[in-house]
């Protein structure tokens, strides 16, 4: 990794000076929010841990959740609140520990959800976080399910579901809590589901209010009804002007506008909805009819700016486009320019808008600067067509993605993971057999060198002031402790920059069992006059499936750093044993590369998202040899629902190349799923339907 200093600009804007919260001398100071404060801002005022002793940061303790499989992503966000700190695992388990120790209080297991592999999960098994307040700890389920647990005791006070699992919803972001209310959002934008985000009373679970974020009027036809826009990540509050700030996903299919001609709002927007009704006070799309799947997902934070003499409250928002937006956030109107762009207008069949807003400040590269062989690449925004075409940022990890960036007040700086320099390759087809719309990038694509980027933005002058350059992709949170911006790496090292220069002061990397990638968002706070820095190490299973395991290692930890202490035996290693949620993965068979003679074969091609055909047929009790070929750019599955349970093939057939899944038929006549499984995933973006008919 190395850090480039960039020359500031001619000061668009100026930042007003913010009054601290909390200061070293503090004997206990929480971090009781998702982003520290309701407005996401993720810094914390302290001075114990600084420039000059920062070297010496090492763990105090260390915790196991005993949650971990080739599938999760430890994206937990802890929370601290009156000593106690509250986490999550990737299963919606909920932890209660000794914030100074680790020491375990006390263990919450979702005993009541169903199997993973019956939820649609389209981005792997995680859980953001909990909120906290009236006495009460709240998680959100991946089964749709919002839980109110005894903060004390962790016992169950009520829940309440949010969202139909098996209409392809889940929940996977920490909620927020303000003025009595839960806020919750689901996942789903990939699988055609209705986004919405909804209040819930704290003290009954009852539903206060919902807004959908698909409305009719600027969609084509009835694609409103699925059209995504998903709310998978967490709002930001602000509590004086009674606005809650939600970040909206890619419309669906995601990269496929056939259906959907329109500007689609409001996906890939950033909303302001009145806390007490849900009523839409303003909106600002950052991306008009979204077909390259650029969510406006990363958390915002909300911070105070000077400018010609006023104080004007704003929200900073670093968009998956790579373009990084300031707006005053009480009427969504731009504070730094915004300009609508003309972009490529071609395949028209794709609906393509005829321009983009962009601002001066571009986080992450525009185009694809490096060579691919046997690629063809193409501009950003250009629309995806049959031909594949690589672009940049590409639809995963080439922008700002969950991960939540940080503000501090003192250098007036946002600090924004940026995902980095990771082309993707677009392909569409006007008509399609999948939530998707399209087909998929191959995971590795050979002389493509990528990287990722961290940026430090000067909200005052509207430039980037300086930059991290790493070898792979930034997907973790960061966090701003006095004069200090704390972040990770994929491969478990953590970092501690001067927050003024970037230069790296500190950094640790991961080599203890079960401490994994630095893939999840860090809190510091302090107990009894001492400073705690905490983070979790779990890795992520997207870094893991596309560039193997030790590019994110497995872990299962949250690892404490505080400066030692003089005859203290540090860390303490603590874990819990929880009860573990069952996967429920399909029972494996084997494939072969010669049918049975007593079997029909059927043939079906799988071009990265699609089957083809979507439907088979079959006669009840009839011996069946799925020739299953890929065609595509990705690894291919394939499983069927039966009536004892789900059989799939143990290994994936991987591209340009075919495997025979042989079954019987179902005696009983119907319609029976088929869907791709690898690993735990029952990955509903490809799939179809094997009608079985009597004999």
């Amino acid at each position: 990794m190395h850090v480039i200093a960039l020359a500031l600009g001619c000061g668009l804007l100026a930042a007003t000076r913010v009054a601290s919260s909390a200061n070293s001398g503090a004997g206990n100071v929480d971090w009781p929010f998702y982003g520290n404060d309701q407005g996401g801002m993720r810094y914390q005022n302290f001075d114990q841990i600084n420039r000059s002793n920062v070297r010496r940061l090492r763990p105090a303790w260390i915790f196991h959740t005993n949650v971990s499989n080739p599938d999760t992503s430890f994206e937990t966000q802890p929370i601290v609140v009156r000593g106690t700190l509250y986490a999550s695992s990737p299963h919606d388990h909920v932890f209660a520990l000794d914030a100074a120790t680790g020491r375990l209080k006390w263990t919450y297991s979702p005993t009541d959800m169903p199997p993973l592999f019956a939820l649609a999960l389209c981005c792997g098994q995680t859980n953001r976080g909990v909120a906290a307040g009236d006495g009460k700890i709240y998680i959100a389920r991946l089964d749709g399910v919002l839980v109110a647990l005894d903060a004390a005791t962790g016992k169950v006070m009520w829940q309440t579901r949010t969202a139909d699992f098996h209409a392809r919803y889940s929940d996977t972001m920490a909620p927020q809590f303000a003025r009595g209310k839960v806020l919750v959002g689901s996942a789903g934008g990939e699988f055609a589901v209705r986004g919405f985000v909804a209040a819930y009373d704290a003290a009954s679970g009852k539903q206060v209010w919902r807004f959908s974020t698909t409305q009719p009027g600027s969609w084509g036809g009835s694609a409103w009804r699925h059209g995504g826009g998903a709310v998978w990540t967490t709002p930001e509050v602000d509590s004086k002007l009674g606005l809650a700030y939600v970040h909206t996903g890619n419309p669906s299919p995601d990269v496929n506008g056939s259906e959907r001609p329109g500007k689609d709002l409001y996906t890939s927007s950033l909303v302001a909805l009145d806390l007490a009704t849900g009523a839409m006070r303003w909106y600002f799309q950052e991306v008009h009819h979204d077909i390259w799947d650029y969510d406006a997902a990363q958390p915002a934070q909300l911070y105070t700016l000077e400018r010609n003499g006023a104080s004007i409250p704003v929200i900073g928002h670093a968009g998956k486009n790579g373009f990084y937006f300031i707006l005053d956030r009480r009427t969504g109107k731009p504070v730094l320019p915004v300009r609508e762009v003309a972009v490529p207008s071609a395949p028209a069949w794709q609906h393509p808008y005829a321009t983009q807003p962009q601002t001066s400040l571009r986080l992450v590269p525009d185009a694809v600067t490096s060579n691919a062989s046997g690629f063809a690449s193409a501009p950003m925004w250009t629309p995806p067509r049959a031909q594949p075409l690589l672009e940049q940022p590409g639809a995963e990890n080439a922008g700002p993605e969950w991960s939540p960036g940080a503000y501090s007040p003192r250098t007036h700086y946002a600090y924004i993971p940026s995902g980095g320099y990771s082309p993707w390759l677009y392909e569409a087809n006007r008509g399609y057999d999948n939530f998707y719309g399209s087909t998929g990038s191959p995971p590795v694509i050979p002389d493509l060198a990528t990287y990722g980027l961290f940026n430090a933005v000067d909200t005052r002058s509207g430039t980037i002031a300086w930059r991290a350059k790493t070898p792979g992709v930034v997907i973790s949170g960061a966090t701003v402790v006095g004069d200090l911006v704390f972040w990770g790496l994929d491969d478990g090292t953590y970092l501690a920059d001067d927050a003024q220069t970037g230069a790296t002061l500190w950094k640790w990397r991961a080599t203890l069992r079960g401490v994994g990638g630095a893939n999840g968002a860090g809190a510091a706070y302090m107990v009894d006059g001492r400073e705690f820095v905490v983070m979790p190490f779990g890795g992520n299973s997207h870094i893991r499936g596309d560039n193997g395991p030790a590019s994110s290692p497995l872990g299962d930890a949250l690892v404490a750093f505080a400066l030692p202490r003089d005859g203290s035996r540090e860390p303490r290693v603590a874990s819990a044993q929880p009860v573990q949620i069952p996967v429920g993965a399909p029972r494996k068979v084997a494939g072969v590369s010669v049918p049975p003679l007593d079997a029909r074969v059927i043939a079906i091609t799988a071009h990265d998202f699609t089957y083809t055909p979507p439907r088979l047929r079959a006669r009840a009790g009839e011996k069946i040899a799925v020739l299953v070929s890929d065609t595509g750019t990705l690894p291919v599955g394939f499983a069927v629902e039966l009536p004892t349970g789900a059989v799939g093939l143990a290994a994936p057939v991987m591209p340009k190349k075919h495997s025979y899944f042989v079954f019987t038929a179902p005696r009983a006549p119907g319609d029976y799923e088929f869907f791709s499984s690898l690993q735990a995933d029952k990955y509903y973006a490809r799939g179809g339907v094997l009608t079985v008919t009597a004999r």
